[in-house]
Order: structure tokens, then C-alpha cells, then sequence
């Protein structure tokens, strides 16, 4: 007996009835469930990272970013107009920039307020990620569950959220998502309506691109958004991304310009082999650490190719990245999934996998904040094919599936706690890095760099930190003798000690390796100045003054040394100098001007710098004094008599008798 034909009004409804089985598009008394897992996921990822709010600033980036930027303690305005027309730190990343500005002006450098806004934005984050994945995949809130769960507590996501030099990091992606979920909003609505979603798209674009350069990606990650989701292909799709691509295009330029000479290394350097298998290392070793990650570290450096050649697994990374490959290649016949997730890991990496060194570091585990996502995505898909298959052969591995997911959270959470711990200060994280390379200079060089100066970033130095700082310096000379950083460092701790001669030794030797740290001629100056090599030290530091312009330090010290070679209207006009850039006079400022003035008979000025000096200070015996000198040369005696006797009494040596011949004038 025939069968009769299934009409086709039936195989439609069918085959809408398969689909929308397939979506997880949840009926509307249980919508709420999708807010309820995404506060979950949120307080779960805070919790996370509770330990990151108890860090110090460390001195990896911070230090250039916050305690050296003059600029930052500025006026807004004008710190604001800096950061948008000027490069700085070899970067062009102006909001974050602002946001630190905004942080110091009601906080300082108190280091909390600044991992706070770091945790607040990648919250954020985790839930336009979530937000996107769902839409991505359908609204199948299983899939957006997994994605937002790994990127929220994943260890990798630690560097970009506990370290403050990378707020750049978290507040770059939060436009970066923004802008990928209005492009799939205006792909998935009619075009020519919804012109205003792919307008967002590009503004935010924009934002993510002045928050870091990474986002120049933007434009790769939305064609890969056309591919995931069959968008048919006509001349409009192409016209809509040519203002994108030109936004990417300006800011590699931009990032080019900003880096070159500096973090980008000539490309000489590296033979082309050489960069093509570093490409295939960092590669395959961000997947290894998305799945294993463990022995992480602040810094990843390039092997040692001097007189030695390339570890030997260095040479299977070009075939095992192009087996890969071809792996992606090979399941693009049955699904778009893993094509599409691998692709997007790739496209927002490819930038850093060091074919173009940038840096000092092969890889670097911030990296992977935005293509990491695309790694979740297929995760998370095979996730959700095991656990809606209805073919009972799956049943079994459903459990499974779940059980391995529950593990993963519990050891990602867990292993990104401990890892903010290692952020907490910079002795424990160069201490860690050590322990990953002790190989590595650069590790002691920066452990070292800490301890000298420690008063800097927390406030509990302890006794032995110099001599622990002195054995890092003569340990990293060892290992990178062409380094003048180490040098100058080793130079200020023998200039702690009082051992000037082999600071100076140590100055100049940085000074001939790298001439242009106008640091080291700071340094070099003070020291000139401690052994009363005036001339010497002055031209440091005007050196300082031609090539790097005025400078607090510089004027302080150099007041000082122009008091004690007899120049007192040139110490005075440093005073000024610090006054003009809106820094505060303290007692001892007061005090050396006052001198300064009574030196060269200005006596009313004097008698001012010596009262405010004792107004800041009561106690400030040496002030009493000067100021009785002063009215001594003003024929005030009685106004001497009680300023000597003042400072008499705070234990200031003074001859009775003096005092005595003073009162017989009166």
C-alpha cells in the first residue's frame, strides 16, 4: 500500500515546530530566570575578585600610569585636552586616562577606588556578554550561562581585572561588546530601519577605540558576526563596513606611530621563521591556558637566542597551530560553530601573537579578554548539543557534561582568587614571576626596582629590603648586561648608602647604554650635588630641563644645591619655579627661601618665609633661629631676643653670652 504525500502546510509547521524546540525561547512566566542566573554569575564573579580590592599599586605600568603622571594632577581640563592630543606611555588611550584623573582628584593614590572601578567594569562586562551570547545563540540561556561564567571567573581575566595599568583593558571591551550587540541587532532587524543600531555600533566603536587600541579588531569581529549568521551578502554589507574599516585602519596607524621606536621591537630582531613560530606558540599556548591554566605569571619573556637556539618546542608549533587549522577547517563542513568561535579568537588576537614583537613579553594573559569569548562560545555549544540531544545514547553524557561545567567553575573561581593574591604587591608578584623564569632578568630587575623604592607603594617596608634589592640588581646585571635600567637602579642604592663614587660609576654606565632616561640624570645630579660637585650636577640637570622640561625633583633639589654654592637668587627663582606649577610650599621650602632672601638682604622676605615656615611647624627650631638672624640685621632686637630664646629652648646650641650682649643693646 502507497503512502500518501505529507502536504506541505503540515511539513511547514513541522519544521517550525523542530526549530523553535531547538531555541530555548522561554515562556513568559519563566523569563525572569535568565535575570536570576545573571546575578548569580555576577555575584559570583565579585566574590572571585574580592581579593583584588585589598591590592597595592605596583610598580609594572602603574607607576607611569598614576604616580608619575604629572599631567593627571592637573586641572581636568587640561588634563583631559593633554590625553586626547598626545601620546602617552607609548599609547594613545585617552579614557581611561580621564578615568584615572577623575580617580585622583577624589582619592589620590589611594590604590582601592581604582580596583573598584577595574571590578565594576568587567561586572559590566560579564553581563553584556552574557546579553550578546544570548542573543547569538538563539536565546538558548545555557549557552549564555557557560560563556558569561568562564569569562567572568576564568584566570586569565585576573591580569586584566586585578592589575590598574589595565583598566584600558576592561573598559576597551565594555564599548567593544556594546558595540557588537547593536550590530546584531541591526543585522537581525530590516537594514534600512534600523539604521540606528549600526550607527550605535560605530560610535561605540569609536569609545572602545579610545579606551585601547585593540579594538581596531571591531571590524573583523562583525563580518564574522555576517558569516555566524548566513547574512545574505550584497553590495550594502560591504558599503556599511567601509567607515568601520577606515576607523580600524586610522587607529593602527595611530598605535604604529605611538609605539614605534619603543614597544615595537625592529624587525630585523627576529628572523622571519623565528616570528612565524613565535605566532604559532602564543597561539596554541592561549588554548592550552584557557583549558589548564596554571603556571601563570605577570610576564611571559621571549626565550634566550643569544649564543643559543630556540627550545625545541618552539619548532613543533607551526605544525601543531596548522593541525589546528585544519581541524576548524574540517568542521566547517558539518557546522559554523567551531569556524566561528575559533575565528573570532583569532581575529581579536592576531594583532598580538608577536609576528610584529610588541613589548617585552611573548605572550601575556590580558590578551585573551575579548577572544577568549570565542573559545566560551564553542564550549558552551557543544554544551548545549549534549544537553538537548533527546537520542538516548546522550543521556549518559549529559550528567557528565554538567559535572565537568560545576568542576570548571569551582576551579576557575578558586584559582582566580589565589591569583589576585599574587597581584597584592610587587614583591609577590616579581616573586612569582621569578619562580615561573628565574632565567629572566627582568623579573629581579622590577623586584628589586620595588624595594628600593617600597615607601612608594605601601607602608610597610622592612629592614633588609635594600640589601634584598642590591642582590636582585647584581643578579639581573648578570643575566641582561645591557640593560641601563639595572644599572641606574644599582646606582641609587649606592647612593643610599652613601657610596657615591660607585653611584656615579653606575649612573654613567646607564647613561651610555641609554641616554635619554632623563631620570638617571636627575640622580646623577643629586649625587653631584651630595659630594659638592656643583658645576657637574647643574648641568644634569639642565640637560633634564632641555630634553624633558621642568620637573618637580629638579627644582627641589636644585634649589638647594644653588643655597649651598651661594646662588641665592637662582634657588629662589626655583622656588618660583615650583610655585608656578601649582606646588604647595612646605616648612623646610619656606625655610631655605627665607635664608636664601636674608642673603641677599631682602629681610622682610625672610622674616615671611621663616613665619610660615614656624606657622606649618611650631617646633621649627632652625626657623626661630634664621628668623632671630633676621631681625638681628633689622636692628629688632628685642624681636631676636625672643626667637633665640625660643629656639633655646627646642634644644638649639646657641652661646648664652650672645644672647646676653643682645639685651645690653636694648
Amino acid at each position: 500500500m502507497s503512502k500518501k504525500p505529507i502536504p506541505k502546510s503540515s511539513q511547514k509547521q513541522a519544521e517550525t515546530k523542530r526549530k523553535q524546540s531547538s531555541k530555548n525561547i522561554l515562556p513568559k512566566e519563566q523569563s525572569w530566570l535568565k535575570y536570576v542566573l545573571l546575578g548569580i554569575i555576577l555575584i559570583l564573579t565579585y566574590i572571585t575578585f574580592l581579593p583584588a580590592l585589598k591590592n597595592q599599586i605596583t610598580n609594572w605600568d602603574d607607576n607611569v600610569y598614576l604616580m608619575d603622571n604629572l599631567m593627571m594632577q592637573k586641572p581636568f581640563n587640561i588634563s583631559a585636552k593633554y590625553f586626547f592630543t598626545h601620546f602617552y606611555g607609548s599609547n594613545y588611550f585617552p579614557f581611561p586616562q580621564i578615568t584615572y584623573t577623575l580617580i585622583w582628584n577624589a582619592q589620590k593614590f589611594n590604590p582601592a577606588p581604582y580596583h573598584e572601578v577595574s571590578l565594576i567594569f568587567h561586572l559590566m562586562n560579564v553581563a553584556l556578554v552574557f546579553w550578546f551570547i544570548y542573543l547569538l545563540s538563539d536565546k538558548k540561556i545555557e549557552v549564555a550561562t557557560i560563556v558569561a561564567v568562564l569569562f567572568g571567573i576564568h584566570p586569565l581575566r585576573v591580569e586584566s581585572v586585578a592589575w590598574i595599568a589595565e583598566l584600558k583593558d576592561v573598559e576597551y571591551a565594555f564599548f567593544f561588546i556594546f558595540g557588537l550587540i547593536c550590530y546584531y541587532k541591526y543585522i537581525k532587524g530590516v537594514p534600512k530601519k534600523n539604521i540606528v543600531y549600526i550607527l550605535l555600533a560605530f560610535i561605540f566603536f569609536i569609545l572602545s577605540g579610545f579606551s585601547k587600541p585593540a579594538a581596531t579588531t571591531f571590524s573583523l569581529a562583525i563580518i564574522l558576526i555576517d558569516f555566524y549568521t548566513k547574512r545574505k551578502i550584497d553590495k550594502w554589507v560591504f558599503i556599511e563596513k567601509i567607515p568601520f574599516f577606515l576607523l580600524s585602519l586610522g587607529l593602527g596607524i595611530l598605535t604604529i606611530k605611538a609605539q614605534q621606536g619603543t614597544a615595537i621591537a625592529k624587525f630585523e630582531v627576529f628572523t622571519i621563521f623565528q616570528r612565524f613560530m613565535f605566532a604559532s606558540y602564543s597561539m596554541v599556548t592561549y588554548i592550552y591556558k584557557l583549558i589548564l591554566p596554571i603556571n601563570l605569571s605577570c610576564l611571559y619573556p621571549y626565550p634566550h637566542l643569544i649564543g643559543t637556539p630556540l627550545p625545541y618546542i618552539f619548532y613543533a608549533m607551526p605544525a601543531l597551530a596548522l593541525m589546528i587549522l585544519a581541524l576548524v577547517y574540517w568542521s566547517y563542513k558539518y557546522t559554523r560553530i567551531i569556524a566561528f568561535g575559533f575565528l573570532f579568537y583569532l581575529a581579536n588576537i592576531v594583532l598580538v601573537l608577536q609576528f610584529m614583537s610588541v613589548g617585552i613579553a611573548l605572550i601575556s594573559e590580558r590578551y585573551t579578554y575579548i577572544p577568549y569569548i570565542g573559545l566560551f562560545f564553542i564550549i558552551a555549544m557543544g554544551f548545549s548539543f549534549i544537553y538537548r540531544n533527546k537520542d538516548a545514547k546522550f543521556a549518559a553524557y549529559k550528567t557528565l557534561a554538567i559535572a565537568i561545567f560545576l568542576i570548571m567553575t569551582v576551579s576557575c573561581s578558586y584559582l582566580s582568587s589565589e591569583r589576585c593574591k599574587m597581584w597584592f604587591n610587587c614583591d609577590i608578584l616579581w616573586s612569582n614571576e621569578i619562580q615561573q623564569f628565574p632565567d629572566d632578568g627582568e623579573g629581579y630587575k622590577n623586584r628589586g626596582g620595588y624595594l628600593v623604592e617600597i615607601n612608594k607603594y605601601d607602608l610597610n617596608p622592612k629592614p633588609n629590603d635594600f640589601d634584598r634589592a642590591f642582590n636582585d640588581f647584581n643578579i639581573a646585571i648578570q643575566m641582561k648586561q645591557g640593560d641601563p635600567k639595572i644599572y641606574s637602579n644599582r646606582g641609587n642604592i649606592y647612593a643610599l648608602r652613601g657610596k657615591y663614587d660607585l653611584s656615579l660609576a653606575d649612573y654613567s654606565k646607564s647613561i651610555e647604554l641609554d641616554s635619554s632616561d632623563f631620570n638617571v640624570y636627575l640622580n646623577r645630579g643629586i649625587t653631584y650635588s651630595i659630594m659638592e660637585k656643583y658645576d657637574s650636577a647643574f648641568a644634569d640637570w639642565e640637560r633634564v630641563l632641555r630634553t624633558h622640561g621642568p620637573e618637580i625633583k629638579l627644582y627641589q633639589n636644585r634649589a638647594y644645591a644653588y643655597l649651598k654654592a651661594n646662588k641665592f637668587k637662582e634657588a629662589i627663582g626655583d622656588y618660583k619655579a615650583l610655585n608656578d606649577m601649582g606646588i604647595q610650599m612646605d616648612p623646610n621650602m619656606y625655610f631655605f627661601r627665607g635664608f636664601a632672601n636674608y642673603r641677599l638682604g631682602n629681610y622682610d622676605l625672610a622674616i615671611d618665609d621663616n613665619t610660615n615656615a614656624i606657622r606649618m611647624k611650631p617646633d621649627y627650631k632652625e626657623a626661630y633661629y634664621n628668623r632671630g638672624q633676621t631681625y638681628v640685621s633689622m636692628k629688632k632686637i628685642r624681636n631676636a631676643i625672643d626667637d633665640f630664646q625660643k629656639a633655646l629652648s627646642m634644644g638649639y646650641k646657641i652661646d648664652p653670652s650672645f644672647i646676653e650682649q643682645l639685651k645690653k643693646q636694648l
